[in-house]
């Protein structure tokens, strides 16, 4: 247990030579209201940075009477265009854009708010950002920098749509600080640059939804950007570079600030995060007692307050875990009153005041913090990057480095000497591959590739293979995407929220190999694109594709819409018998989803598969994911299947509770006869079990972990249709095995004997826990007396369409299941 300490003012600690450095960075607007350049700020000539302001009329949007925000007493969303574009035209210090869509379509807008720069002073700012990021030890030393560059302070107003109040927040701030002329701010704007992005999810602001408008709760999809919304929010914290970053949410009494919880991310330099996180946190606290409201006169600070993992700060799936590694301090900052519920109107423009006034206070106060230690936080910064580059080990804290810190805060790793992405041969999946490093460059991870063929750590290597030399300036962030991670169920009692291991190397279907000591000695050029060349093989032969990767799925699917014939073998893997058409068409495959194909062995069997129709008893992540591998996909639930349920889909893909027992005469009846024809069926989890044993397809006992057990998990495979092939780890959120599985049904894949390789798994019963997992199935196949093909899969290859490494399992479950 964390043990309190007194809420009294905490000096910054400081140990090295000081900066006193304000930061400009290039605009998060474009120069038009377009999307955000795709190419990394770092390769933006500097040539093409303009002045500032950088003006944008942005389009306005009709009124929305039925806009959410209206009955909370907030600004809406239709407002909010005419209310920049007013304070563009009245002055020289905002500069608004659109930066992106929301999943409906509405624009997102960043906001900057600095003094006016010509464009060589906004170019001679950029200069400065890249050398606290590519030389920073040289960055420490600048006398020049030291006097001139503008520090910037990023806030993210609104992220959970039913949060309102950090736009209007923002708003406030902008209004006061283009229009204002008291010396004060007038100073404060000549050696800072503020970088809003005033609503982050203007679909859920609308609705008055927490989720977007595709149902995702998008401060969970860091590092994913699954979503356009958080690509927008993760750009912006790149291009941006700031000291400090505020998310800005509601409700949780009294505010809760940041600094969080151990468990922390191992790839944290979190001494260099925590010596101003928790002052500036305390400084917020006073400035909300000043406030006056009986509401405001203490706040919840988290490092200082709760027990740990109760609210912590471990996945990057957050905003500001996800700055935190991209160096900056940041916060979650919950607003202390909800609007929302039976309330009168004058109660709810009460309560939306306050929580105003207080995101206003948090960002002032922040303010004011990187005025008064503007040397410490950019030295600190700049540190950052400078162990990265240096590659240096973390620092080992000792208790009391600030009041309240103990051995339970302790969280570190060990950084390997380089990574190495095999393309061709090694490599399980070309595409899968291509796709990890899209992610780590658009997250800011640096990635070169070898120019000719290498040898390391006693292995050889294709020239073309991704090479990736962990000192570099953000060696966390990618550290943090790519190792396996930590097993840390002895460490806390709780989590705030999973996944407890996320490791992308591990979860999304490439092959990844880890150096520890050894960078390899070849020659490299830096690569800003992941690329997959797909393939066919000479002559004339009939084709095979091996579905290791979604977008192996998304081939077949695509050739089934054309008509074309393809066969299922055994192993799971598909067959294309040649044919001048069938060569071209596949080909096409090749350029389009970048698959390989290799020649059918001789005597192939298999059964013809046909277009796959899926009606899918989940959520949007069912969907999503059966859209993504270019299913077919429709929506059913219990209560519509008489209606929904058509003679056209072929596989139910299982993922909520359903009643069996409780389905009226017509639905009943519309699922006996799907099954009768021999529809087949795909369950996942506890509630896919639930359902073949209710429908007597396939009877087994369903075993789920703790709620928030999670991970990265060791699985043994089979050589059966669903899990020929795949990797040796898996990913649950949460695990769940099938024991008592009958003779007449084949165990794929099951749990290894040691399942969990890292996360959280505790057990809250003696039939729960990781030794009850143990060589038990996670994923089961048969066919049903009646011809049904029935997969029940306990891992999660659907969950926030994190883990696309298993979506080839998810796929060949569906083409087996589909077989009549």
């Amino acid at each position: 247990m964390r043990r309190p300490h007194p809420r009294t003012a905490l000096a910054v600690l400081t140990t090295t030579p000081l900066l006193a450095a304000l930061v400009a960075v290039p605009s998060a607007v474009p120069a038009s209201a377009t999307a955000l350049p795709e190419v990394p700020s770092r390769t933006i000539g500097y040539d093409e940075i303009q002045a500032y302001p950088r003006e944008n009329v942005l389009p306005v949007w009709p009124v929305d009477a039925d806009d959410a925000s209206i009955a909370i007493g907030v600004v809406p969303y239709h407002e909010i265009a005419p209310r920049l574009n007013a304070l563009q035209a009245a002055g020289d210090r905002v500069s608004a854009g659109v930066v992106g869509k929301s999943s409906s379509g509405y624009d997102i807008y960043a906001v900057t708010v600095t003094w006016p720069e010509t464009a060589a002073e906004a170019r001679q700012q950029e200069r400065w950002k890249r050398e606290i990021e590519n030389e920073p030890a040289q960055a420490q030393d600048d006398a020049r920098l030291k006097a001139g560059y503008k520090t910037p302070l990023f806030v993210n107003a609104n992220i959970h749509g039913n949060e309102w109040e950090g736009t209007d927040a923002a708003l406030r701030v902008i209004e006061e600080f283009a229009t204002s002329n008291d010396p004060e701010t007038v100073t404060l704007l000549k050696r800072n640059r503020l970088v809003f992005n005033v609503t982050a999810n203007p679909d859920g602001r609308v609705l008055g939804t927490r989720a977007n408008a595709a149902g995702y709760d998008l401060n969970r999809d860091l590092t994913i950007v699954s979503q356009p919304e958080t690509v927008v929010i993760r750009d912006l914290t790149i291009q941006t570079q700031p000291v400090i970053a505020l998310d800005l949410h509601g409700y949780v009494s009294p505010t809760l600030l940041h600094p969080s919880t151990p468990p922390h991310n191992v790839n944290d330099e979190y001494d260099l995060y925590i010596k101003h996180a928790l002052p500036n946190a305390l400084g917020i606290e006073a400035g909300l007692k000043a406030l006056g409201y009986p509401e405001t006169q203490s706040a919840r600070i988290p490092f200082r307050d709760d027990a740990p993992g109760v609210w912590d700060d471990f996945p990057p799936i957050y905003v500001p875990s996800f700055s935190m590694l991209q160096s900056s301090i940041p916060y979650t900052i919950e607003a202390p009153l909800n609007p929302r519920g039976n309330l009168t109107p004058a109660e709810r423009v009460r309560r939306s005041g306050i929580n105003t006034d207080v995101h206003e206070v948090a960002i002032r106060e922040s303010l004011d913090y990187i005025q008064e230690h503007r040397d410490e936080v950019l030295f600190d910064q700049a540190e950052v990057f400078r162990r990265g580059w240096a590659g240096e080990p973390q620092r080992d804290l000792p208790d009391g480095y600030v009041p309240g810190w103990g051995p339970e805060d302790n969280y570190h790793t060990t950084f390997p000497r380089s990574y190495v992405i095999p393309v061709g041969r090694g490599q399980r999946s070309d595409t899968a591959a291509a796709r990890l490093v899209d992610l780590i460059v658009g997250s800011d991870g640096r990635v070169t590739q070898a120019t000719q063929p290498f040898e390391a750590n006693g292995r050889s290597y294709e020239a073309g293979s991704y090479v990736i030399d962990l000192h570099q300036p953000k060696r966390g962030l990618v550290n943090s995407l790519l190792e396996p991670g930590a097993d840390i169920t002895d460490r806390v009692d709780d989590l705030y929220a999973g996944p407890a291991a996320w490791s992308q190397a591990l979860t999304w279907g490439a092959t990844v190999d880890t150096l520890w000591d050894e960078l390899p000695g070849v020659p490299t050029r830096r690569t800003y694109d992941g690329v997959a060349k797909g393939g066919l093989p000479a002559g004339t032969p009939d084709l095979r594709l091996d579905i290791q990767d979604g977008a192996d799925l998304l081939a077949v699917n695509s050739l089934l819409d054309q008509g074309v014939d393809v066969y299922r073998l055994a192993d799971g893997s598909v067959v294309v018998p040649h044919s001048g058409t069938n060569r071209r068409l596949a080909a096409v495959e090749t350029r389009t989803n970048k698959v390989t194909f290799t020649a059918a062995p001789a005597g192939w069997t298999g059964t013809k598969l046909d277009e796959v129709v899926v009606g899918y008893l989940g959520t949007v992540e069912e969907r999503d994911t059966l859209l993504d591998n270019g299913f077919e996909a429709r929506a059913l639930t219990a209560s519509n299947l008489a209606t929904a349920l058509a003679a056209d889909i072929d596989v139910l893909l299982v993922n909520s509770n359903v009643n069996i027992g409780g389905l009226s005469a017509p639905n009943r009846a519309a699922l006996d006869a799907f099954l009768a024809r021999g529809g087949g069926v795909v369950g996942l989890g506890t509630q896919g079990a639930t359902f073949t044993n209710a429908t007597s397809l396939l009877d087994v006992t369903a075993t789920a972990g703790a709620s928030l057990a999670s991970g990265v998990v060791n699985v043994v495979n089979s050589n059966g249709p669903v899990a020929s092939g795949a990797a040796a780890t898996s990913w649950v959120f949460q695990p769940v095995w099938y024991t008592d599985v009958p003779a007449t049904a084949t165990v794929e894949q099951s749990y290894a004997a040691d399942p969990l390789l890292s996360g959280w798994w505790a057990s809250t019963s003696a039939t729960n826990g990781q030794a009850a997992a143990a060589d038990q199935a996670s994923i089961v196949s048969a066919v049903s007396a009646g011809g049904n093909g029935v997969v029940l899969i306990g891992t999660d290859p659907t969950v926030r369409l994190h883990a696309k490494g298993l979506h080839s399992q998810l796929g060949r479950a569906i083409l087996f299941a589909a077989e009549r």
